[in-house]
């Protein structure tokens, strides 16, 4: 296992390189102006996604939260920004933080809907804990694990959880317009007559009343 200590250093909110690299961002995972931009001499991103690669040592960087990479070398495409660096360049650093509540308002914004950047289930769970656990509220992390179960949809039947598809094929959707897709009197409950209508007829799941089907026919007091 080689020590990362050799090709990187932090110095207070500084990356350093200690062997010359290239950083990889691919930005298929972004987009331009909401959550990445680009400047004349630094590019911003809200969270990142990307990879780094020494001569003799490949790995990927995620960070939860904003960070400004240096541009000394680049080369900028639609599809992927590569950024080199030598022996002593500062790679990226971090700006001064924003408002806490701000940024939790922000971030909910984001993951309810489908919008948020994660690269699987359990770094996303990571970062809904991350934002809204330990000091800042009491929620149990069975009440987190709900809330990225209802975000993570099956690609082909969004109208049910990923975890419940025949194969795991999760798709984050806007779940301001998923519940549209999970029921017929859920979706007139919300007064999208012609939404409610299109679910009854193509759905191809006879799904359980939801708790909000429930309370709208009077089967929950």
């Amino acid at each position: 296992m080689k020590k990362l200590s050799k090709y990187l250093d932090q110095v207070d909110d500084k990356l350093i390189a200690l062997k010359p690299c290239k950083i990889s961002i691919d930005m298929n995972n972004y987009k331009l102006n909401d959550n990445i931009e680009i400047k004349d001499d630094i590019i911003w991103v809200k969270n990142l996604l990307s990879q780094i690669e020494f001569d003799d040592l490949v790995l990927s960087i995620i960070l939860d939260y904003s960070v400004e990479f240096q541009k000394i070398k680049s080369i900028i495409s639609e599809q992927t920004i590569t950024l080199e660096y030598n022996k002593g360049d500062t790679i990226l650093s971090v700006p001064i933080a924003t408002d806490d509540i701000k940024d939790q308002v922000n971030y909910v914004q984001r993951l309810v809907g489908g919008r948020e950047l994660y690269k699987n289930p359990e770094h996303l769970l990571l970062k809904v804990f991350k934002v809204y656990g330990g000091s800042i509220s009491d929620m149990d992390i069975v009440n987190f694990e709900l809330l990225i179960s209802q975000s993570l949809r099956d690609r082909t039947s969004p109208e049910i959880a990923a975890r419940l598809g025949k194969k795991w094929d999760p798709i984050m959707v806007n779940l301001k317009n998923n519940v549209f897709a999970s029921g017929f009197i859920q979706g007139l409950a919300f007064e999208n007559i012609n939404k409610a209508i299109e679910t009854g007829l193509v759905s191809e799941h006879d799904l359980e009343p939801s708790i909000l089907e429930r309370l709208v026919t009077g089967e929950l007091n």
